[in-house]
């Protein structure tokens, strides 16, 4: 049987800085998808999830709960991450003149971004139907009815992004995208759970929520497909495969701090971001590390060469010393030994 993959999104987009465009997929075994959906909705304690909103109500448990459903029931999650926010080149104009028009442009453009990686992911992971959240209203919907379409037009663009990779052959025609129109279906309550532990640790500095997936989970940068870290525990499946299903305990009992801060200092950019920005950077530009690191090694051949310099000057007045004794020294002789001369290249005689 085929997998399914639920997804959701995530956007942090300040003002001063890059920012940061995540989409988050939860994959799980066709015969595990309802056991993963009841039990999200008992995490859900009966009410309607949303992450961020039950952060600010200071409901942690139930979002470690869903976190914890994440870890334990699906095959696997996978994060396809825009960072910086929009890479393509910047018009000249400051920060303080961009548009609303031009905000949304660059957000939409880093969600095709992040979707058409993901496709590309999943399509490794042979997932079969690819649910996402419509971003359409009821009203968009029942227009799409009227007008006898089959998909909203604020949905169209995901539709493109599809088409374009199955003409291209980049993913097989047995991955399908379906757009729920129900926000309140326990499946994109996982990936929302997802998506939010990534994101609060690139715009807060905590990774204490990531850490609790860690172990069955994988960053991908959205341009080229390369894993990032967060930190330096778990590790990818190989391509084409959903391994491990048996989960090491320490994502399931790993638990969270008690101590949850709800802002982050405004004129700092956090640790995590700045790491995630160098690794993607890094991605997109292979040269990059190549050219660091033989800058690296120059600077280390300098150093070695500054210390044998040292080391030749501290012996060279012991060995001149030495040299001025033994030309005055009786007891040595004055004249090497006369040893008999043989030509390099002659052979010795065979007995």
């Amino acid at each position: 049987m085929f997998p399914s993959a639920f997804v959701d999104e995530s956007f942090w987009q300040p003002q001063s800085r890059p920012g940061a465009y995540l989409m988050s997929a939860v994959i799980i075994d066709q015969d595990d998808v309802a056991p993963a959906l009841a039990a999200a909705s008992a995490a859900a304690r009966g009410q309607p999830y949303h992450s961020s909103e039950l952060y600010h109500r200071g409901h942690v448990g139930i979002i470690e709960d869903m976190l914890d459903v994440a870890a334990n029931h699906a095959g696997w999650s996978a994060v396809s991450l825009q960072i910086p926010l929009d890479t393509r080149p910047t018009e000249t104009s400051s920060d303080a003149t961009r548009s609303v028009h031009r905000v949304l442009g660059e957000r939409e453009y880093a969600r095709q971004a992040s979707l058409e990686q993901l496709l590309r992911y999943l399509n490794t992971q042979r997932v079969r139907d690819v649910y996402l959240e419509s971003r359409a209203s009821h009203r968009e919907w029942q227009q799409a009815r009227t007008e006898n379409r089959r998909v909203p037009t604020t949905d169209r663009n995901d539709i493109r992004t599809y088409r374009r990779l199955l003409e291209q052959h980049a993913i097989s025609h047995r991955v399908r995208i379906v757009h729920i129109k129900d926000h309140t279906h326990p499946g994109l309550w996982l990936a929302d759970a997802v998506a939010w532990s990534v994101g609060r640790a690139i715009r807060t500095n905590e990774p204490q929520w990531f850490n609790r997936i860690t172990d069955t989970a994988t960053i991908i940068e959205a341009a080229t497909g390369k894993e990032l870290h967060i930190n330096e525990r778990g590790a990818a499946p190989p391509t084409g495969e959903r391994d491990p299903h048996n989960l090491s305990q320490r994502a399931q009992i790993m638990s969270s701090p008690t101590a949850y801060p709800t802002t982050t200092t405004p004129d700092h950019t956090p640790n995590i971001y700045t790491t995630l920005l160098q690794q993607a950077e890094q991605a997109r530009n292979p040269a990059a590390p190549l050219a660091q690191q033989l800058l690296n090694n120059m600077q280390i051949l300098a150093v070695k060469v500054q210390q044998l310099q040292e080391t030749v000057d501290r012996l060279t007045p012991h060995t001149r010393a030495t040299t001025q004794h033994a030309e005055h020294s009786p007891h040595l002789p004055t004249q090497a030994p006369s040893w008999p001369q043989q030509p390099i290249d002659s052979e010795p005689e065979l007995p």
